[in-house]
């Protein structure tokens, strides 16, 4: 037993890691042994013992229950005793000691199966995007004034149940995905109709160029838009792309048959549209900065490199060049993979020097598309393995962005091998950083001990940078939905695919997209948040969900969906804050309802935030931060107030490594 001290300095778990193990069988000699192991027994005697038939849920066996009654008392003082309970009344009797416990700060790491966080590709993106959609609708509840909490048993609860074991790690049997994945693809998608259905709306018998842009995240940002059909009907071009009103629209582009806008958009806004006459301005860059040969990617911001491979080779954001390993490539790499042990849930160490580069003959990257809006380039099918697995690359690069965005389409048909891909570079500072849900893990990128060394391959959610010995720059991937990353002497790379044959014969066989991006690392918005800047670049944790959080169109014919005339907060500074999270809020203590905004801080620094909070004429405003259960903090005091705009405006200071939790409630 011993309490887990967290990062900020102030917060802490008190823990008990079980010396008995989770599939208990309620025997002497294992109660013996636990008691025998448990370090903390001078101070807390007894430990917890998880009985039965854990793995498939059957719970304790008749055998099992008849043996703990024979167990209750001590035979002769010299073996333990042993009674049912509950995990609560362990740990509020381990509290009574909490204060004589040794404490610990720092990960926790599991050194074992590592193959989890790849395992069930489609899985794992179902469930990512099932995640967005809810909290993408909970997002425009809160922008639309509708502060009613969602309903977790109709939205929340099968989204939680699907995090079990073993549905999440990727080792349950072939059924357990194809009901899941299905469920997990509805669930999603009627958390997107109904969010539009929940949308104020009132009829207009002219609504055919009409629509709203809604942007879901809390800061502001530059988003290409695909436009609803017939929206440029009336106007021609025979160029690529074009601008219809140089003055008061972002440019266009068509793709493929489809037309493409730039916008600008507040945080947590919606953005009203009639005739294309409210978007955002023309910005700076024109297309003259927008470039694409067969070698070479260009927006003015980035300038991306590739080989004849197909390969990035280089790269540059703002005109600094990110620090690639010299006359050496990033790549896609083909790995043996026969664990000795649990196919679905392994990945031995050694597959790290068994690969082959996936690419062993030149690839010829074909311009898609170049305009305002968008740059591409793409493969043609390259077969990779030997049991005819192909894919394609393509390359984009988006006007205003500081990121080169990667999608791999993968016919994926090899046994026993793992897809990764690597990125050698330069940075060679101590540690690495990976993204945590709310937060992150510096974690030693130099194999010294056992310790580092049984880091080989590490979880992250979603994103990982690797830093100079300053910390100050370095090289990101951001992934839409991998977790799998390993960062050692200076190359940074994560596991794309797997192929386990255990339990499920058929695990990730068959077509897959593989999204991910390539920017340097950030700590810090690089703007203020809703002014005019021009320049909008944030956080890599910010950026995580940026680049896969993609801006709601709300169109229907004979109706119009009501604007707001302004977000629910302004950020004007964030800092190293990432404000990831808005939800609809009741206060059961008071009247008034509104909503949450939850930030981390991402740098590892202290910051601030400063907002402001539009008010109605008949309400009064009440600020405080609240933990997870709601209960309340502190009073966050006004700043200021301007009493024409009804606008309180607000400053809170966030401490390095911090979850802060906002309650804005209107009474």
């Amino acid at each position: 037993s011993f309490v887990w001290a967290g990062p900020d300095g102030d917060s802490s778990v008190l823990t008990h890691l079980s010396v008995a193990g989770y599939n208990g069988k309620v025997t002497l000699d294992e109660s013996m042994a636990a008691v025998r192991n448990y370090q903390q027994a001078d101070v807390h005697d007894e430990v917890l013992a998880p009985s039965g038939y854990g793995d498939g849920g059957g719970g304790p066996s008749e055998e099992q229950v008849e043996r703990s009654l024979r167990l209750q008392r001590s035979f002769t003082g010299e073996t333990p005793s042993c009674q049912w309970g509950t995990v609560d009344s362990f740990f509020q009797r381990l509290s009574l000691a909490e204060e004589n416990l040794p404490i610990y700060r720092g990960e926790l790491f599991l050194e074992y199966h590592r193959a989890v966080h790849t395992t069930q590709s489609d899985f794992k993106y179902n469930l990512r995007n099932c995640e967005r959609a809810l909290q993408t609708r909970e997002a425009l509840r809160v922008i639309s004034g509708n502060f009613v909490p969602l309903d977790v048993a109709e939205n929340w609860e099968r989204y939680l149940f699907a995090l079990f074991h073993d549905a999440t790690p990727g080792s349950s049997i072939h059924t357990v995905y194809q009901e899941l994945n299905m469920e997990l693809k509805l669930l999603a998608e009627r958390q997107y109709d109904s969010a539009v259905k929940e949308w104020p709306q009132q009829p207009h018998v002219d609504s055919s160029n009409m629509f709203t842009i809604v942007n879901p995240l809390a800061w502001a940002r530059w988003a290409a838009i695909e436009l609803p059909g017939g929206i440029l009907d009336g106007y021609h071009s025979s160029q690529n792309s074009h601008c219809i009103d140089e003055d008061l629209l972002g440019p266009t582009q068509h793709i493929n048959g489809k037309s493409y806008a730039l916008v600008k958009l507040k945080g947590l806004s919606a953005m009203p549209v009639g005739q294309l006459t409210n978007m955002a301005k023309r910005p700076k860059n024109s297309t003259a900065d927008m470039k694409a040969t067969p070698s070479n990617l260009s927006n003015g911001i980035v300038d991306a490199c590739f080989d004849k491979y197909g390969q990035l080779s280089s790269m540059t954001v703002h005109g600094e060049p990110l620090l690639f390993a010299k006359d050496e490539a990033a790549a896609f790499t083909l790995h043996d993979d026969n664990p000795e042990a649990y196919d679905a849930w392994d990945m031995d160490h050694h597959i790290v020097w068994m690969k082959e580069n996936a690419t062993k003959e030149p690839v010829k990257l074909n311009v898609i598309a170049c305009g305002h809006i968008v740059s591409m380039l793409r493969s043609d099918p390259i077969r990779i393995g030997s049991n005819g697995s192909t894919m394609e690359i393509e390359y984009q690069l988006y006007s205003k962005q500081d990121s080169l965005l990667v999608s791999c389409y993968v016919d994926w048909k090899e046994s026993h091998k793992t897809l990764r891909y690597q990125i050698p570079t330069e940075y060679r500072g101590d540690v690495a950083r990976f993204g945590a849900p709310f937060n992150f893990v510096d974690r030693s990128q130099i194999p010294q001990t056992h310790k580092e060394e049984g880091q080989w391959e590490v979880p992250a959610s979603r994103w990982a940078s690797i830093l100079n010995g300053s910390m100050t720059d370095g090289l990101s991937i951001i992934t839409q939905s991998k977790y799998g990353f390993r960062a050692k002497q200076g190359t940074l790379s994560f596991t794309m695919l797997r192929s386990s044959t255990f339990p499920d014969p058929k695990a990730d066989q068959g077509k897959h997209v593989i999204k991910f991006a390539i920017a340097r690392h950030r700590n810090t918005y690089q703007h203020q948040i809703n002014d005019g800047d021009d320049d909008l670049f944030v956080p890599t944790a910010a950026k995580a969900d940026e680049l896969f959080t993609s801006p709601l169109l709300l169109s229907k014919t004979g109706s119009v969906f009501k604007p707001v005339a302004k977000p629910p907060i302004l950020f004007t500074t964030l800092g190293s804050a990432v404000p990831s999270w808005a939800m609809p809020s009741k206060n059961e203590g008071h009247q008034g309802c509104g909503f949450c905004i939850r930030l981390h801080e991402v740098s590892g620094a202290s910051t601030h935030v400063s907002f402001s909070i539009p008010t109605p004429n008949d309400k009064t405003v009440l600020v405080e931060s609240v933990n997870f259960n709601g209960k309340c903090l502190a009073k966050i005091n006004q700043a200021k107030f301007d009493r024409e705009d009804r606008e309180p405006s607000f400053s809170l200071a966030i401490a390095a490594y911090k979850i802060v939790t906002i309650r804005v409630l209107f009474i």
